[in-house]
């Protein structure tokens, strides 16, 4: 069986360079980049973009963090623009392989299940996301290494057009792509659904892909024992990623709208640099030691 490999981004940075360099002497032309927006042109592997547009086209609604939460969308756009195999991955840069991906592949490529994700569980029935799937099983995997068959692909892309014509408003429309695939590709008896940490435990034995903590990549340096690891990040991705979580956590912000109002340009400055110094403080507390 074929399949198609595809690193699912919206920017070109260390990390997706990372994984590039360690699965592009592996697959070669194999590999590509499903990327949101307009990718840059100086790209190592080819790519095949989505923007807004491409929602349009397709039937799909767009919720303000798309990009993010709904994955499958670069299922769809791959499967049209890269026809002709069996299977394709999703990617995400901050995954991580350890010994020789060669051998992951390797291992996957007899494995003839319609989806796969690293594990497969259920979602609990009062999520957001699933209360917007009312009458059926709720399942998920983590997203960050997933692979469909493109008829599965086919039989979900058919399905998020028929809900994005629906009447789910945008409170609990399921954006979120491990709940939606999961859930309909388990619910339907045409398809077959796969845990790669039960059949290819020896990637898996450290249970180490999850949502969080971000694992730093030079931590796992050296370390010969095939294994898959998620989050990775390098050191600069670390820092922006930390430094964004930090100041994402603004939603009460909204509830001072009117005392922020009377607020001045220098008011606001000086606020910053109160929350840096707390930040600072906070941070240095969390950390065990300093390094060396």
């Amino acid at each position: 069986m074929t399949a198609l490999v595809a690193i699912r981004t919206h920017r070109w940075g260390p990390d997706a360079a990372r994984l590039h360099a360690q699965l592009a002497p592996v697959l070669g032309d194999r590999l590509v980049t499903a990327f949101h927006g307009t990718p840059p042109a100086d790209l190592p592997l080819a790519a095949v973009a989505l923007d807004d547009a491409w929602l349009s086209a397709n039937g799909l609604r767009g919720p303000a963090d798309w990009g993010w939460r709904c994955g499958d969308y670069f299922l769809y756009a791959l499967r049209p623009a890269c026809p002709g195999v069996d299977h394709y991955w999703l990617i995400e840069p901050d995954v991580l392989f350890t010994g020789d991906p060669a051998g992951f592949f390797a291992a996957t490529e007899a494995l003839a299940q319609d989806v796969l994700g690293v594990r497969v569980g259920p979602m609990r029935a009062d999520h957001r996301f699933s209360r917007g799937l009312p009458g059926m099983a709720h399942h998920r995997a983590i997203f960050a290494l997933v692979r469909f068959s493109g008829r599965a692909i086919d039989r979900l892309f058919a399905l998020r057009q028929a809900y994005a014509a629906g009447p789910t408003g945008p409170r609990f429309f399921a954006n979120n792509d491990e709940v939606f695939c999961f859930s309909h590709a388990l619910a339907d008896p045409d398809l077959t659904v796969g845990s790669l940490a039960d059949l290819v435990p020896d990637w898996f034995a450290d249970d180490a892909v999850q949502t969080d903590p971000d694992i730093l990549d030079e931590t796992l340096a050296g370390r010969s024992r095939p294994g898959v690891f998620h989050p990775v990040r390098s050191r600069d991705s670390f820092r922006g990623a930390l430094a964004a979580r930090l100041a994402g956590n603004t939603g009460f912000l909204r509830a001072m709208a009117p005392s922020l109002a009377l607020q001045s340009e220098d008011d606001l400055a000086a606020i910053a640099r109160d929350v840096a110094r707390e930040s600072l403080a906070a941070l240095r507390a969390a950390r065990p030691h300093p390094p060396a």
